[in-house]
């Protein structure tokens, strides 16, 4: 990066909400970062731009902490992130009274969306949006009729599932069990839910639960020969951790509503540079598109405000309707959730993800 006090030109600070200290272990990150010095390359700013990152580590009461410290930075003029959703629910109030802009690439609790909060956008899909679609694939593309529904009871787990269930039993199956975390499964003890898991006997069986412990359970109820198919979503991240190798008799499924710029050709020259940027990261470029437009709507609305100043930048970011981004088209409605956003799905097969298509494609 340019040396701001060798030009003399002002420096803005950009804050970006991570879960831990290992800023360039998430693609997020990455790609924010890169067009940020993007930004700075090009020189079209009155100003020069410096990326901030700091951890919530996943702890509620450091959101609000390591919040309060970032708002007041008398440089900080707007903040990504945060990427989980219980950590977003506890800060948002904190960048909201400070007049800060917010743009997420990840956090999709409906909460997030419900409280007011005009200085607040996102890029990826609500979860009322995304559960939808979530049961329109249990239903009607994998044929569901008896579904279990299994949570974590985290501030994402149970919203989304709830919506899910109601949402297939809307289009006509049953949902045969509603479970979430108690103090058992918090402690990683599995058992009492595989054995309802089992004897419910769903045709389909849906985790709203975060990857790592919807591994552990995956994996207990093929044990216990339990051979229904898996629906998991985004929280799987983009990895197979629902699969069960040799013992799945259908490879899992799960959802994304976030861009694969493998795929996507509105990414491909996105997909190009930060795969000369960041090599390794193509293993896994999860949110790696909403991260870099999330940055690129920022920086154009410091653009166009011509200053550092936080309600002239977040005037200027309320002001930009439309939007053309590595996800494509960007819209906002009147609450922060962009507009019609597509729901991808995907099925696991020797650890691979394979791509099957948007949701709504899938099941006209």
């Amino acid at each position: 990066m340019t040396d701001e006090r060798r030009v003399g030109r002002p420096v803005a600070h950009i804050g970006f909400q991570l879960p831990d200290e290992n800023a360039h272990d998430v693609a997020g990150y990455c790609a924010a970062e890169m067009a940020i010095e993007e930004a700075n390359k090009r020189g079209d700013l009155p100003f020069t731009v410096k990326l901030v990152p700091f951890a919530d580590e996943r702890d509620p009461e450091i959101s609000q902490k390591v919040a309060r410290q970032f708002v007041e930075d008398p440089l900080g003029v707007g903040v990504l992130g945060p990427l989980n959703s219980a950590m977003a629910v506890a800060s948002q109030e904190i960048y909201h009274e400070a007049g800060m802009a917010q743009l997420t690439s990840e956090a999709s609790a409906p909460v997030l969306t419900s409280r007011g909060f005009q200085n607040f956008r996102r890029l990826v899909a609500n979860d009322k949006h995304h559960a939808a679609e979530l049961a329109r694939a249990a239903v009607l593309y994998l044929k569901g009729r008896r579904i279990a529904v299994l949570h974590d009871s985290t501030a994402w787990g149970k919203p989304i599932s709830e919506i899910f269930a109601a949402e297939t039993r809307r289009l006509g199956s049953e949902c045969v069990l509603f479970r979430g975390f108690g103090d058992q499964e918090k402690k990683l003890n599995f058992e009492e839910m595989v054995e309802a898991t089992v004897g419910a006997e769903p045709d389909l069986v849906f985790f709203g639960i975060y990857w790592h412990k919807a591994h552990i359970i995956a994996h207990k109820l093929r044990y216990a020969g339990f051979a229904a198919p898996y629906l998991g979503s985004s929280a799987l991240k983009p990895y197979a951790f629902l699969e069960v190798p040799s013992l799945d008799v259908v490879p899992p499924y799960h959802s994304s509503p976030y861009v694969d710029i493998r795929v996507k050709p509105s990414a491909r020259e996105l997909r190009d540079r930060f795969a000369r940027h960041y090599p390794l990261m193509l293993v896994a470029p999860h949110a790696a598109a909403e991260a870099y437009d999330a940055a690129c709507l920022l920086l154009e609305a410091m653009k166009r405000a011509g200053t550092v100043d936080r309600a002239k930048v977040l005037a200027e970011l309320q002001s930009i309707e439309k939007f053309k981004g590595a996800v494509g088209p960007i819209e906002f409605d009147e609450n922060g959730d962009l507009i019609d956003p597509d729901i991808a799905l995907y099925q696991c097969v020797h650890g691979i993800r394979k791509y099957l298509g948007v949701i709504s494609d899938l099941v006209v």
